[in-house]
């Protein structure tokens, strides 16, 4: 087997980075320009809630029955706003001396001063905010670079979502977790019995693509993956009397953070997957996701699905926190790669320096 699927050094697409902080810093900057979950919608009740994005603190609200995203800082004395509370549905207030702020972000009431009201001109700075898919969405520029991912299943009336919340922050880089995301051939040994099977680590045949904003993948439909059925944990899944269970796979990644996976058994039910690993920080994530499935008992979902989804993190998480250097290498030579094998990883590592490159 060939052991690099790289260009040769006069291609376009070769890179040489020595410093890899340096190069990971500037695909820190450049995710700014994208949007990010920062909150499950179903958590979003009567009260703002805090939320962090790219080491910055954002207060969640509902005003006027609009999602509204602000910087976590009353004008007058730099207080918490998500700690304050929602006055007639309409208005958000500072819990220290009660200033007002409307979905514009604008002060509407001084208290001290009422009778400034309406010609304050102290504000908060509100970011582009979207509720979809059952997660809210923001974005730290006034204009996204790419538009929401798309996400139909979530609307399939036979598909039953849940939120899947994390167990914990991961120490880690948002790319590194994406890059976990797309290594096929971690399935069968990792995740022995669950994704794949040690006794056949074998990739199947893919094929990796441009469209637009999603970076496509899709399995070969003749090879099917095979799993153990003693040990598989399909949440609620009704197993097969044959010793393995089978599936076929296709996922896709929007750019640059947001994965999805569809997985078809051969028995014709599906399971969904939406996640995004939403940087913190440069080396902290919370992975935001939403599963799917047309098989189990709904009551079970949380449960089931959420357990079997936690299950594999868990077995990831402390795997991908290990990963040396904790950059990303731009330069794609400073890793072993396997022609065919880790070509979708290393299509995603090129297109994140070409983002990164223009808006970092």
């Amino acid at each position: 087997m060939t052991l690099t699927d790289l260009p040769d050094e006069t291609s376009p697409t070769s890179r040489v980075n020595e410093f890899n902080a340096e190069g990971e810093a500037r695909i820190y900057r450049s995710l700014r320009h994208f949007w990010h979950p920062i909150a499950y919608a179903e958590d979003l009740g009567d009260t703002p809630i805090r939320a962090t994005l790219l080491g910055q603190q954002l207060a969640v609200v509902r005003l006027d029955g609009e999602v509204c995203v602000f910087d976590d800082l009353c004008a007058h004395r730099g207080s918490a706003l998500s700690i304050g509370t929602v006055i007639g549905g309409r208005e958000l207030q500072c819990p220290y001396h009660g200033w007002q702020y409307d979905s514009g972000g604008h002060c509407t009431l001084a208290p001290q001063r009422p009778d400034l009201a309406g010609h304050l001109r102290a504000s908060v700075r509100k970011y582009r905010s979207a509720e979809r898919y059952g997660l809210i969405w923001a974005c730290l520029v006034d204009e996204p670079y790419y538009p929401l991912p798309e996400y139909p299943q979530f609307d399939d009336p036979g598909l039953h979502h849940i939120a899947c919340r994390p167990l914990t922050d991961w120490d880690c880089s948002a790319p590194r977790r994406v890059e976990n995301y797309t290594d096929y051939s971690h399935f069968a040994i990792l995740h022995d019995g669950y994704l794949g099977d040690a006794t056949q680590p074998a990739v199947p045949g893919h094929d990796v693509w441009r469209d637009e904003n999603r970076l496509e993948n899709l399995q070969d439909k003749k090879t099917l993956v095979r799993v153990p059925v003693d040990s598989a944990a399909w949440g609620g899944k009704d197993l097969p009397e044959d010793p393995y269970v089978y599936f076929s796979i296709d996922w896709r990644v929007f750019m640059p953070l947001t994965c999805m996976l569809n997985i078809v058994f051969s028995d014709g039910n599906k399971y969904n997957l939406l996640f995004h690993p939403t940087p913190l920080g440069p080396r902290s994530i919370r992975n935001f996701t939403i599963a799917g499935r047309d098989f189990g008992d709904p009551a079970k979902a949380d449960e089931e699905l959420g357990g079997f989804v936690h299950f594999i993190y868990e077995q990831d998480r402390p795997v991908v926190e290990s990963q040396r250097p904790e950059e990303l290498p731009e330069d794609l030579s400073e890793e072993m790669h396997l022609k065919g094998v880790d070509k979708y990883s290393i299509e995603y590592r090129r297109w994140l320096f070409e983002l990164a490159e223009k808006l970092g």
